[in-house]
C-alpha cells in the first residue's frame, strides 16, 4: 500500500520570499530593503536557491533514504541491503510443431519467427536443443523468444516461418500462446518485495506460507503466488504460479520455480524444508465473458473501448484472485470509468449479475465480449 509522504515541518515557510523577508530583517537599520534596492536584488538568488534546497532537494533526499518513497538505482540500494535485486526482463518460451522429412535435423540455435507487418515487425525464437523429425514426421520441439519484453508473447498459430529454411520442413506451428516475456521489474513490485523481505526479517525460514512465496517471487518473470499447504496429505506443497503480466506460468517458468526451490541437482542448494514434496503449477482458466450495451463517447469506437476494458480487466484479476471472489460491482465500476464509456446497461458477466467464487487453483480469463453500441446522445 502505498504511503503519502510528510515533509517535516522545518521545510515549511521556506519559499523564496520568506527566505529573503528574513534575510532583509536582518540588515541594519540605515540599510534600504525595498524591493529593487542593490540588498533586495542581491539577496534574491541566494533565497531562490536555499528554497529550493529545502523544499526540493532535501525532501528528496529524505524520500531516497526510504524504501517506500525511493525509486529507481536508490531503490535497489535497499533492495541490495535486503539481500535481494530487481528481476531482469524475461524471455518467452513455448512449443512448435513441426511436420517434416524423417531424419530432419533441427540444431539447436535455429530461428523461427512470426510474420512481420507494418505494425509490428517479426518476433524471432530460437530451438533451445538439437531435436531430429522421428519416424511419425512430426515432433514437438521447445523454443525461447531472441529477445526480452513483453513483446515476445505472441498468439497461437503465429509463429510459421524459418530465418534460414530447412529443406525437409513441412510445416511450422505453435498451437498455444507463446507467454512469459516481462519486462524489467518495475519499481512497486520490487518496493512490495523489499517490504516483504523486511516484514519477515526474523522469521524462522523452515517453509511456511510466507517463505514459499517469497522463493517463488525471485524468479524472473513471476508476479505472484498462491500456496496450498498439505494439499494431497503431509508433507506436500502446492505452488500456483503467476507471471508477472499477470498470466498463468509457462511450463519454463514453473520448471525455473521448481529448480530454485527444490534443486534437485544440487540438494545444498534446496530451499524447501528436507521432505517436503513441491508441486508448481500454474492456475487452471476459466473462461469469463461480458455482454451489455454500451453509450460509446463521441470520438471513441467500441473496439476502443473493449481494448480498454480488457487491460483494466487483467489488472482487476489480481486482485480477485487473492480476494477469491470476481465481484460484480467492482467490475461495473471498471467499465463505467472508461475513458470511452459515457453509459452502459444489461451489463452480466456470463449471462448473470452476481459474483463469481474463484478457487485457489482457478484464474480468470476475459473470453467473449458481446458489446452493442449506441452512439452518445448528449
Amino acid at each position: 500500500m502505498a504511503i503519502d509522504f510528510m515533509p517535516p515541518d522545518f521545510v515549511a515557510n521556506n519559499d523564496p520570499y520568506v527566505i529573503q523577508q528574513r534575510m532583509m530583517e536582518m540588515l541594519p537599520s540605515d540599510i534600504d530593503n525595498m524591493p529593487g534596492g542593490f540588498p533586495w536584488d542581491f539577496t534574491m538568488p541566494t533565497a531562490m536557491e536555499k528554497a529550493q534546497l529545502i523544499q526540493f532537494q532535501l525532501v528528496q533526499t529524505l524520500m531516497l533514504m526510504f524504501p517506500m518513497w525511493a525509486w529507481g538505482h536508490w531503490l535497489d540500494y535497499h533492495a541490495t541491503a535486503a539481500g535481494i535485486k530487481r528481476k531482469e526482463a524475461n524471455y518467452s518460451s513455448g512449443i512448435l510443431f513441426i511436420v517434416g522429412i524423417v531424419g530432419t535435423k533441427i540444431q539447436k540455435g535455429t530461428i523461427f519467427a512470426t510474420s512481420a507487418t507494418n505494425e509490428k515487425a517479426s518476433i524471432e525464437f530460437l530451438a533451445t536443443a538439437d531435436y531430429v523429425v522421428p519416424e511419425s514426421g512430426e515432433l514437438e520441439i521447445s523454443v525461447v523468444a531472441k529477445e526480452v519484453g513483453k513483446n515476445s508473447n505472441v498468439l497461437a498459430g503465429t509463429v510459421n516461418l524459418m530465418s534460414k529454411p530447412i529443406k525437409g520442413i513441412k510445416s511450422i506451428t505453435n498451437s498455444s500462446n507463446f507467454t512469459g516475456g516481462t519486462e524489467v521489474e518495475d519499481d512497486e513490485s520490487l518496493r512490495e518485495r523489499i517490504q516483504e523481505t523486511n516484514e519477515n526479517i526474523n522469521a524462522s525460514f523452515v517453509g511456511n506460507d510466507a517463505d514459499y512465496i517469497r522463493w517463488t517471487k525471485e524468479i524472473v518473470g513471476v508476479g505472484t503466488a498462491t500456496i496450498m499447504a498439505e494439499w494431497n496429505g503431509p508433507g506436500t506443497v502446492k505452488i500456483i504460479v503467476i507471471d508477472a503480466n499477470g498470466h498463468p506460468a509457462n511450463e519454463q517458468m514453473l520448471t525455473d520455480v521448481y529448480d530454485y526451490i527444490v534443486s534437485p541437482k544440487d540438494q545444498a542448494q534446496r530451499l524447501a524444508p528436507i521432505g517436503a514434496i513441491v508441486t508448481v503449477v500454474s492456475p487452471s482458466i476459466i473462461q469469463i465473458s461480458y455482454s451489455g450495451t454500451i453509450v460509446v463517447k463521441y470520438g471513441f469506437t467500441l473496439e476502443q473501448v473493449e481494448t480498454l476494458f480488457k487491460a483494466k480487466l487483467i489488472e482487476y484479476y489480481k486482485e480477485a484472485r487473492e480476494a477469491g471472489e470476481l465481484k460484480y460491482n467492482m467490475i461495473a465500476a471498471i467499465l463505467a470509468n472508461l475513458s470511452g464509456v459515457q453509459d452502459f446497461s444489461d451489463f452480466q458477466i456470463r449471462n448473470d449479475i452476481k459474483n463469481i467464487v474463484l478457487k485457489k487453483e482457478e484464474y480468470p480469463e476475459t473470453g467473449n465480449i458481446e458489446f452493442t453500441a449506441l452512439e452518445e446522445t448528449v
